[in-house]
Order: C-alpha cells, then structure tokens, then sequence
C-alpha cells in the first residue's frame, strides 16, 4: 500500500498537533515541579533557629534546622525524636526544641539520677551525667492520651522542659514538627538524631 504525500495544510496541521503535545507535556511537567516544590517547602522546609544551650551537644546555639512537620500528620511521634514545640496557644508563643522521652499513657519517672519509664530505666545516648533535678518527675507523671514528656539534652543547665509546671506534659497538638536536619552552619550540616 502506497503512502499519499500530505499537503501543505496538512503537514502544517500536524506540525501545530505535535507542538501543541509537547507544550502540554512540558506544562504538566512544570504544574507537576511546582506542586512538589510547594509539598517541599511546606512539608520539610520550615527553618527554626536555635536559641540556647538546651539542646546541646546535639543542636547548638544558633543552628539552623528544618522541620518535618508532614511526618506527624501520617504517623505519632516516637521516643527520642528531636522536635519543635509551641509552649501556648497563640502564634506567638514561644517554640522550643526537645526530645522526646515518654509517649501516651506511659509512667515517667526520674529518680537516683535517672529516666525510667514503667519501672525501666530508660538510656539516654546524647547525654551520659546524672540527672541532678527531677522536677514534678520525681514522683512520677503519668502521661493520658496523646501527651509527651519532653527533655532538654543539656537537662542539667537548662530545665525548660516537662519537669516545670510551666512547661509540662506537651499535648499532640503542640509539637510543629520533627527536627531533621541541620542546615547551618556548613561545618554542622547534617541529620540530627
């Protein structure tokens, strides 16, 4: 079978059909780049600056890091985690970064120095000395649902966590985000864990 040779019209027709596919394709591709840039940016790009010793040797005192905030939106927040969190309910509010210790529904406790959760005494890798203040933990805190006990790093220069009265027990709703990465200074670069 015998191909027929097209006219100008329609050589021209399919000259303008195969432009037009590929400004569609490279405008689905630039939609696509920008929704996923816009996902980035207010999923995993929110910086939060360090403004203390609290965190220290893990977060320094003018680091700056990002936030994961879309990570507790699928999933809970896990021991250990390192993680922003409002103290009040206003905008304005102070943020803090701290760890997290004790999860829903768990018994926290520190006595002779140390963390214990349900009687077990819990390791803490980032930082090795005694605790010399227990705070409202000395007894025990009993966590109800959706609440965490949080701690400084540095826990014996800085009590601004769980074991004040004016901080306290942090509800689910307080925490921004989960700490993952330093970002600067260069020479800190990195994941923080």
């Amino acid at each position: 079978m015998r191909k027929v040779p097209l006219s100008k019209k329609q050589k021209r027709a399919e000259k303008i059909k195969k432009m037009l596919i590929h400004a569609g394709i490279w405008l689905a591709g630039l939609i696509i780049v920008i929704a996923l840039g816009i996902f980035a940016v207010r999923g995993f790009g929110i910086r939060t600056v360090i403004i203390d010793q609290s965190m220290n040797p893990t977060l320094q005192n003018e680091d700056v890091v990002l936030l994961n905030k879309l990570c507790y939106k699928i999933g809970s927040p896990k021991r250990m985690n390192v993680v922003a969190v409002r103290i009040g309910t206003s905008e304005n509010s102070p943020t803090y970064v701290r760890r997290i210790i004790g999860l829903p529904g768990e018994t926290v406790q520190i006595k002779n120095g140390k963390v214990y959760v349900y009687d077990t005494e819990l390791e803490l890798t980032f930082n090795d000395a005694v605790i010399e203040n227990a705070g409202v933990a000395e007894k025990g805190v009993t966590l109800g649902d959706d609440e965490y006990f949080v701690l400084c790093d540095d826990y014996n220069n800085n009590r601004d966590d769980s074991r004040l009265d004016s901080i306290g027990i942090i509800d689910s709703e307080q925490i921004l985000g989960k700490v993952w990465m330093i970002v600067s200074p260069f020479s800190r670069l990195g994941l923080v864990h």
